[in-house]
C-alpha cells in the first residue's frame, strides 16, 4: 500500500500479465529462444480478433495466427453460379453490381452469395451498428413525416383562407435536406381537377397514418451482404459489398488467409475485421469473424508480444495460434458439436502442439461422450497435441469442475489463483490478502472420484483485446484466463524439449506429468499445485531417458460405477467400512503413421509393440491417510493389474471433508514422486434429528476462507432453509464482506446445477439496530432439495474482502410428498418423477404425507402454464457430409446428418415455447451424438431463431405455421435410422395459466349441498407421519381450445410455500360429444310423393348437371366452355342459373390472389368487361336470396334449414360475384392490364383486341367500381385478402395510394404466416411495394426491397 504522500516509483507492470509466480517469465529470460518458438497453439474459442494489439507477430518476427477458422459454419455463403456482363453481374441481394476491371478470372465463371451482417457481428457489436442504422433512417422517416404534415397543414390553411401558408411545403423541403429516395413528391398527393378537398384531406389523413404504422413497426434486419466468388488460377477469391452499394469496381478480392494474410474490414466505424476460407471447391464461402472478446484476451494470455512493450507479452511471445471458432453465432457465440468436431480435425490437420478450450458446460456423467473420447484417444493419445481445458467457475463447493477440462481424461484440468502481483496491479486493493485460489474457482473431485482439477494457474490478467471494443488492454478474470497461461507454459515445454532434444519424441501424457509433479503445493484438495515453469522443465530433462514418463495411467474403482476415483459422499457410503478392487492400466502414445501401416512394412507399429512389450513398474504404495489401507507392493505390466483397498470411514468426524490419496511410487527412483495417485473423498454427513434441523455452530472467517459442512438430507425433504446470523458486535470490529453461499447436492446422471444454489450475501453491509444494540443481521437463503442425499454447505468469505466474521449457521428441512403407491416415495426415497393425472377420470385422488417434520401452511394449488403437443416428422433424410470439413478423426470417412422437418403452428402472436427432443437434447459433452441442433423458419423460408443442445424458452412473434428442422449428425447411419420417427415436444406457454380445482373430500368437488364430515381434513396443518388425501377435479378444467384429445397440460403442483413444488402433467381428455340439434318435423306435402324411379333419374340428372358446372371450370378450351355454358342456362331456374354462371366467373379469374392488373390474373380489358357483365348477371339473381340468410339464422324446420342453406350458398356466390367484379374493375380503372394475356391466356382475348392502349379510367367506370366496392364491403369482412385486393385499387384509381395502402399494411401485419396463404402474401407484398412507388415514399420502397431476400429468401439456410 502506497504511503499517503508519497507514490510508488513506478507502475507493477508485471503484475498485468502474471508470469512471474509460474516461472514462466524467469523461464523465458534463460532460456529466451524456449519463447514457444516451433510451437502452434489451437485456440477453440469464440475467434481471435486479427486487428487486436500484441496478437500480429511472433517474437521472431512471424505471422502470430497461422489461420481463423470458423468452425461453427455460422459465417458460411452458398454461392450460386451467375453469368456477367460487361464487368456487372446480378447478387444474390438482388443488387446490380459493378465488378473490378482489375481482377483476374481467366475461366470468366463468377459465383454470388449474401450474408446479412447482423449474422456475422457479436451481439454488442450489432446493437451499436443497428443503432447507428436505426438512427439514420429514422431521421429520414421522420422527414418525410415532417414534410407530409407539412403538407396537410397546407392545404388545411388554405381551406381556411390561409394562402400564404401553403409556402409551407416548399419550406419544408429546403430545412429537411432529405435525399432524393426520401423525399415527398407532389405527385404523391396529386388529385385530378374534379378531386374534391375532402378527397384530398382522406388522403392526407391516410399518408399520415401510414407513415405512423411503417414507423411503429420498422425493425432493422440489417444489412445484406453480397459476396462475389471467383478463381484467379491460383485461388479462390471474394469480395464482399460491404458498403451495400453495388458497386466493387475498386474493391479488393481477398484470399483464403492461410495462404495470402489478407484482412478486411467489415465494419471500419466499429474496427471490425474478418477473414475468408473456401470449401468444397468454392461452392461455399466462410466469412471468418469472432463471436465474441473472449477468445482475444485468452489469447493474449497465451502467446501475445508486444515488440514496443514486451512487458506485455504473453506467456509463450514466440510460439504462433491457430485461431479455431467454436462459438457459434447464432446461439450467443455458445459451442456447437460442430463446431467442436471441426476444431479437432483442424487441430491435426495444422499439427498444432497444444491446445486450449476456455470452455465448458456442466455435464450429467463425467469422462463420456464420443467428442471427448475422440480428443482423448485421437487428438492426445494418437497425434500428440497436450490439451488444456479449464476446469470451471461454479465453485467453491465440491464437484464443481465442468466439462471438459475438469471431468475428463486426456486433458489438463486448470483452476484459477489469485496472486500478489495481480491484487496489486489488477484490482487495485489497499490493502492484499493472502495468495488464493479464487473463490468462484470450481473444485473437484468430479462425481466419479476423480480429481477435477490437475494445476492451478493464474486466473486473470490485463492483456490484449478486440479493437471493436476499443481497447487494447483489458482486464477479465475466470479460470478461462488460468487455463491460457498453462497452456502458455505448455508451449515453453515443447518449444524447449524441441530445440534441446531434437527428434526424441514428446507425449502430452510426459508434459502432464512434469507440470504436475513439480506444481507449487497451495494447500488445495488433493495436491492440486501453482504450475512451476523451469522446475517442470528441469524434471522433463531428468527424466527424459524413462520410457513410464510417455505414458499415461488409467484407474478403475470397481464399484457399482466404475468410477476413477474413491469418493463417498452420502452417509450410507461412510456408515461401515468399504472394500474396493482397482484396477491400474497404463496408457501408451500411439502415432497415426502406425495405424497407416501395413503389415509388410511397421516399423512404427513394431516400436509401439516392443515399447509395451518392455514395459514395467514395480510399484510401491502407500496411503496418505491411517483410514485406507493398501498392499505395500504392486507390479504393473503394459497391461495393468489389480489391488485391493479398504478404506474406513467410521470414525472420522461426521459434517467434514475428509480426503487422502493411494500413491504409487516407483522403487526404483522414489525420490520421483508418485507415478499416479488415487484421489480418496469422504464427505461424511451430519444426521438430522427429528426436528429436521441442524446447527453448524458459529463458523468463523478470515479472508480467502471457506467453511464447508456435509448434512444428510432426511428422506422426504424436499425443500432446504439455510438460516445465516451474524450480530452486529463483529460487523462493528471489521469491514463489511460479501460472502459466498454455495450449496449442492449430486445426483446420479444429472448435471450438478439441478440441486444447487449460489448466493451472494453481504455481512456487516446494512444497519442492525439504531445506535448499536444487540440486534443481529439474518439472512435465509432457499433451495430445493432431494431426500437421501448428503446436501454441501459451504460458506467462503470471497477472496478479496477483508476482516473477520463470525456466522452462525443452521438448516432446516420442510417437506411434504406424494405418499400413493408407485407414485412418489419408495422406502422412503427421494421424488424422482412428476406427477400425472388423466383428465378422463372425472376425480384424481393423491395422497400427500409429511416425513419430515409438521407442516404448517398447507394449501394446495395446481397450477398449468404451458400446453405440450407431441410432434411427428413429415420428412426425414439422411445423408453424408462433406469430407472435407466433417469427418470422424478415428476413422477417417464422413459423418452422416439427420435431418427432421416438423410442422409447428402457433395460433397467436407472440407466442413463447420450448422445443424438447430428450433423446439428444440438453447434451454437449457428454452426447453420444456428433450434434443437435435446431432451427425454425417460417412459411417464406425465413430463418427465425436457432437453438442447440441446451434448450431454453423461444418467442415466436408471427401466427402461422413454421418449419422446425432438427439435424442431428453422428458416424453411423445405420443409428441415425433408428431416429427418423423421433418425436419432437412443444411446450407452448399458456395466454393465460388454469388453475385446477383441489378440495379434501370427493363431494365437495361436485357439490356445496352436502356438509362434509367433521373428519375431514380442512387445510392449514399436517403432523409428521400423518397422511391426507387431496383430491383434483380434473372434469371441470378449463382447457383451452388449442389443446386437443392427448395433449399434456404441465404446471405445478404446490402443498405448502415452505415445501418445493412438483411437476404436474394433465392429460386432456377426449372431447365432449355435441348432441346433434334436434329439428321440428316439417308439415306434411301435399304433392304425390315421388316413385323410386323418378328420385333416381332426378338425383341422376342433378349429379350429371354439377359434373358439367365443375367443367365450366375447367375447361382450358374457350370453345368447349361456352358451349357447356350454353347447354346448361338453356335449362336452368334462377339457382341453377347463378351456379353456372359462377361457375364461368371463376374460370375467368382463375387466379383470385394475384393483383387484377398482373400477368398472373390472366384478365384482359375485354376478359375483364365480360366478367364484369357475367358478374352482374350473378349478383341480380343472388342478391335477393342472399338477403334471407338472416331469417333463417336460428332454422329449427328441415325446410328452413333448407332455405338457410341455400341463402347461404347464394350469400358466397354473391360475394364471389362482386370480387371478381371488383377485381375486373379495378384491372380496367388500372390502365395496364396484361400486356402478355394472348400468350398466356388465350382463351379470354376477344379477336379485335380493343382497348388494351386504354391508359386512364373513366368516371363512369370508377363509379361502377365505388357501387361494386361498397356493396362487397357490406357482404364481406373488410380485412378479407380477396376483398383487400379487389377493393384497394379503388383508392388508385382516385390517386389516394395512402388509402389503398392501409389495409393492405393491416392485413401483412396480423394475417398468419401460412403456406397456404403465400400467394396472397406475395401479391399484397406486391402491391404494398406498388402503392409506396406511386407515393413515391423511395426511402420505405429501398427498405422493403432490401429486406425482400431476408424475409423471402428462396431455400432454407443451412444448420
Amino acid at each position: 500500500m502506497a504511503n499517503k504522500t508519497t507514490p510508488r516509483q513506478e507502475f507493477p507492470t508485471h503484475g498485468l500479465m502474471p508470469r512471474g509466480e509460474t516461472q514462466a517469465a524467469e523461464f523465458v529470460r534463460k532460456y529466451p529462444q524456449y519463447d514457444g518458438r516451433g510451437v502452434v497453439a489451437a485456440v477453440l474459442d469464440t475467434g481471435i480478433d486479427p486487428g487486436a494489439k500484441g496478437l500480429q507477430v511472433t517474437s521472431e518476427g512471424k505471422r502470430k495466427v497461422v489461420d481463423y477458422i470458423d468452425c461453427t459454419g455460422s459465417g458460411d455463403v452458398e454461392l450460386s453460379d451467375v453469368c456477367a456482363e460487361e464487368l456487372t453481374l446480378k447478387g444474390a441481394s438482388g443488387r446490380t453490381l459493378r465488378l473490378n476491371a482489375e481482377w483476374k478470372n481467366p475461366t470468366g465463371e463468377w459465383r454470388v452469395g449474401a450474408k446479412r451482417l447482423s449474422r456475422l457481428l457479436p451481439g454488442e457489436v450489432w446493437m451499436s451498428v443497428s443503432a447507428e442504422r436505426s438512427q439514420r433512417f429514422r431521421k429520414n422517416a421522420q422527414q418525410l413525416t415532417d414534410a407530409v404534415l407539412a403538407k396537410k397543414g397546407a392545404v388545411q390553411d388554405k381551406d381556411q383562407g390561409k394562402v400564404s401558408e401553403v409556402s409551407k411545403v416548399s419550406e419544408v423541403s429546403k430545412v429537411s435536406e432529405v435525399s432524393k429516395a426520401s423525399e415527398i413528391s407532389a405527385k404523391s398527393i396529386k388529385t385530378k381537377d374534379s378531386d374534391t378537398s375532402k378527397n384530398l384531406t382522406e388522403e392526407l389523413d391516410a399518408q399520415v397514418d401510414v407513415l405512423k404504422t411503417l414507423n411503429s413497426a420498422y425493425v432493422d434486419l440489417g444489412p445484406l451482404l453480397d459476396c462475389v466468388v471467383f478463381h484467379d488460377g491460383e485461388q479462390w477469391r471474394a469480395a464482399i459489398d460491404v458498403d451495400e452499394s453495388g458497386d466493387l469496381s475498386a474493391a479488393a478480392a481477398l484470399g483464403a488467409y492461410k495462404h495470402t494474410s489478407d484482412v478486411g474490414e467489415l465494419c471500419k466505424r466499429q474496427l471490425f475485421y474478418y477473414t475468408l476460407n473456401f470449401y468444397d471447391e468454392g461452392r461455399t464461402l466462410s466469412i471468418v469473424t469472432c463471436a465474441g472478446s473472449h477468445s482475444t484476451h485468452v489469447a493474449g494470455i497465451l502467446a501475445a508480444h508486444h515488440p514496443e512493450e514486451p512487458q506485455n507479452d504473453g506467456v509463450a511471445p514466440g510460439a504462433q495460434l491457430l485461431s479455431l471458432m467454436i462459438g457459434d453465432h447464432r446461439v450467443g457465440s455458445m459451442e456447437t458439436g460442430v463446431g467442436l468436431t471441426r476444431a479437432v480435425n483442424a487441430i491435426v490437420e495444422y499439427g498444432a502442439d497444444v491446445a486450449n478450450m476456455s470452455y465448458g458446460e456442466p455435464s450429467s456423467s463425467p469422462n463420456v461422450g464420443q467428442w471427448v473420447q475422440t480428443v482423448a484417444q485421437e487428438v492426445v493419445r494418437r497425434h500428440g497435441c497436450v490439451f488444456v481445458s479449464s476446469a470451471g467457475n461454479e465453485g467453491p463447493a465440491l464437484s464443481s469442475t465442468g466439462s471438459p477440462g475438469g471431468t475428463s481424461d486426456g486433458f489438463i484440468g486448470v483452476g484459477a489463483h489469485v496472486g500478489y502481483d495481480q491484487m496489486l496491479a489488477e484490482y487495485a486493493m489497499y490493502e492484499t490478502v493472502g495468495d488464493t485460489v479464487f473463490t468462484w474457482s470450481s473444485r473437484g473431485p468430479t462425481p466419479d472420484g476423480d480429481r477435477g482439477v490437475d494445476v492451478y494457474a493464474p486466473g486473470s490478467a490485463i492483456t490484449s483485446f478486440p479493437a471493436y471494443c476499443k481497447e487494447r488492454l483489458c482486464l477479465r478474470n475466470g479460470t478461462s484466463m488460468s487455463s491460457p497461461n498453462l497452456c502458455g507454459v505448455a508451449a515453453l515445454l515443447v518449444s524447449a524439449w524441441k530445440q534441446e532434444m531434437g527428434g526424441a519424441s514428446l507425449s502430452p501424457y510426459r508434459v502432464k506429468n512434469a507440470i504436475v509433479s513439480t506444481a507449487k503445493p497451495i494447500g488445495e484438495l488433493h495436491g492440486a499445485g501453482m504450475v512451476q515453469t523451469d522446475s517442470a522443465w528441469q524434471f522433463l530433462k531428468r527424466y527424459a531417458a524413462r520410457a513410464a514418463e510417455q505414458v499415461s495411467w488409467r484407474t478403475h474403482v470397481d464399484d457399482s460405477r466404475r468410477a476413477r476415483g474413491i469418493y463417498l459422499r452420502n452417509a450410507e457410503e461412510s456408515a461401515h467400512a468399504r472394500f474396493f478392487n482397482v484396477s491400474v492400466v497404463p496408457v501408451f502414445p500411439t502415432s497415426e503413421k502406425a495405424r497407416l501401416e501395413h503389415d509388410s512394412d511397421g516399423e512404427n507399429g513394431r516400436l509401439e509393440s516392443q515399447a509395451q512389450f518392455d514395459f514395467e513398474q514395480r510399484l510401491l504404495l502407500v496411503a496418505t491417510e491411517s483410514w485406507v489401507s493398501v498392499p505395500d507392493a504392486l507390479y504393473v505390466a503394459s497391461q495393468g493389474n489389480k489391488f485391493a483397498a479398504r478404506v474406513d470411514a467410521t470414525k472420522l468426524q461426521a459434517g467434514r471433508l475428509h480426503t487422502a490419496s493411494i500413491d504409487a511410487y516407483d522403487s526404483t527412483d522414489v525420490d520421483r514422486g508418485p507415478v499416479f495417485s488415487i484421489p480418496v473423498t469422504v464427505t461424511k454427513p451430519l444426521h438430522v434429528d427429528a426436528s429436521a434441523c441442524v446447527d453448524l455452530g458459529t463458523l468463523q472467517f478470515r479472508p480467502t476462507e471457506i467453511v464447508r459442512r456435509f448434512v444428510a438430507v432426511p428422506p422426504g425433504a424436499t425443500r432446504a432453509h439455510i438460516v445465516l446470523r451474524a450480530s452486529n458486535a463483529a460487523a462493528l470490529e471489521s469491514s463489511p464482506a460479501l460472502f459466498y453461499l454455495h450449496c449442492m447436492q449430486l445426483e446420479p446422471a444429472t448435471r450438478f446445477r439441478k440441486f444447487f444454489m449460489r448466493e451472494r450475501v453481504s455481512i456487516g453491509h446494512k444497519s442492525y439496530a439504531a445506535g448499536g444494540g444487540s440486534a443481529e443481521q439474518k439472512e435465509t437463503k432457499t433451495m430445493d432439495v432431494i431426500g437421501g442425499a448428503t446436501l454441501e454447505v459451504c460458506l467462503a468469505q470471497f477472496w478479496n474482502q477483508l476482516g473477520a466474521h463470525d456466522i452462525d449457521v443452521r438448516v432446516e428441512f420442510n417437506g411434504i410428498v406424494p405418499a400413493n403407491g408407485g407414485g412418489a416415495l419408495a422406502e422412503g426415497g427421494p421424488l424422482r418423477a412428476g406427477i400425472t393425472v388423466h383428465g378422463s377420470n372425472a376425480v384424481a385422488r393423491l395422497d400427500f404425507i409429511a416425513p419430515v417434520r409438521p407442516e404448517y401452511d398447507v394449501s394446495p394449488s395446481i397450477v398449468l402454464t404451458k400446453a405440450r403437443k407431441t410432434l411427428r416428422p413429415h420428412e426425414a433424410v439422411i445423408s453424408p457430409l462433406g469430407a472435407e470439413r466433417d469427418t470422424h478423426l478415428a476413422t477417417g470417412s464422413a459423418l452422416y446428418k439427420l435431418e427432421l422437418d416438423y410442422r409447428l403452428e402457433t395460433t397467436r402472436e407472440e407466442t413463447q415455447l420450448c422445443l424438447h427432443m430428450p433423446a439428444v437434447d440438453t447434451q454437449i459433452y457428454e452426447n453420444w451424438a456428433d450434434n443437435f441442433a435446431l432451427a425454425i423458419f417460417d412459411a417464406n423460408k425465413r430463418y427465425l431463431i436457432s437453438q442447440i443442445s441446451y434448450t431454453s424458452p423461444l418467442l415466436i412473434k408471427q401466427c402461422g405455421e413454421s418449419l422446425v428442422r432438427v439435424q442431428i449428425r453422428h458416424r453411423s447411419a445405420k443409428d441415425l435410422e433408428a431416429l427418423k420417427d423421433i418425436p419432437l415436444l412443444v411446450d407452448v406457454v399458456l395466454k393465460s395459466s388454469i388453475r385446477l380445482t383441489t378440495k379434501f373430500d370427493m363431494a365437495s368437488i361436485f357439490t356445496s349441498t352436502v356438509s362434509s364430515s367433521a373428519a375431514v381434513y380442512r387445510g392449514g396443518f399436517i403432523a409428521k407421519g400423518s397422511r391426507i388425501p387431496l383430491f383434483i377435479d380434473t372434469i371441470g378444467a378449463a382447457v383451452p381450445s388449442e389443446a386437443a384429445p392427448g395433449d399434456v397440460l404441465v404446471g405445478k403442483l404446490t402443498m405448502s410455500r415452505h415445501t418445493a413444488n412438483f411437476d404436474f402433467e394433465y392429460v386432456v381428455p377426449a372431447k365432449s360429444i355435441k348432441k346433434p340439434e334436434e329439428s321440428t318435423p316439417a308439415a306434411p306435402k301435399t304433392d304425390k310423393p315421388e316413385s323410386k324411379e323418378e328420385q333416381d333419374q332426378r338425383e341422376m340428372n342433378e349429379a350429371l348437371r354439377r359434373v358439367r358446372v365443375d367443367w365450366v371450370k375447367k375447361s382450358r378450351d374457350d370453345g368447349v366452355r361456352t358451349r357447356l355454358v350454353t347447354d346448361l342456362l338453356a335449362n336452368s331456374n334462377d339457382e341453377q342459373r347463378a351456379e353456372v354462371l359462377a361457375a364461368q366467373l371463376s374460370a375467368l379469374d382463375a387466379t383470385s390472389s394475384a393483383l387484377p392488373w398482373s400477368e398472373a390474373a390472366c384478365l384482359t380489358a375485354a376478359s375483364a368487361r365480360r366478367a364484369v357483365g357475367i358478374a352482374d348477371s350473378v349478383i341480380e339473381l343472388t342478391r335477393t336470396q342472399a338477403l334471407t340468410a338472416r331469417l333463417y339464422e336460428k332454422a329449427q324446420t328441415d325446410d328452413e334449414k333448407t332455405l338457410k342453406k341455400q341463402a347461404e350458398l347464394a350469400r358466397t356466390q354473391l360475394i364471389a360475384a362482386l370480387t371478381t367484379k371488383c377485381r375486373a374493375l379495378a384491372a380496367l380503372t388500372h390502365g395496364s392490364v396484361s400486356a402478355t394475356a394472348s400468350e398466356t391466356c388465350a382463351d379470354y382475348v376477344e379477336v379485335d383486341g380493343s382497348d388494351n392502349d386504354e391508359t386512364d379510367a373513366s368516371e363512369q367506370t370508377v363509379q361502377e367500381y365505388e357501387r361494386a366496392a361498397a356493396e362487397l364491403r357490406q357482404w364481406a369482412a373488410a380485412d378479407d385478402v380477396s376483398v383487400v385486393i379487389a377493393t384497394a385499387p379503388l383508392h388508385m384509381a382516385r390517386h389516394q395510394y395512402a388509402r389503398a395502402l392501409q389495409p393492405v399494411l393491416a392485413w401483412l401485419a396480423k394475417a398468419p404466416m401460412k403456406p397456404a396463404n403465400a400467394a396472397e402474401r406475395r401479391s399484397m407484398v406486391e402491391l404494398r411495394n406498388q402503392l409506396l412507388a406511386k407515393l413515391q415514399w423511395t426511402i420505405w420502397s429501398a427498405h422493403f426491397r432490401a429486406i425482400a431476400p431476408i424475409e423471402s429468401p428462396a431455400t432454407y439456410e443451412r444448420l
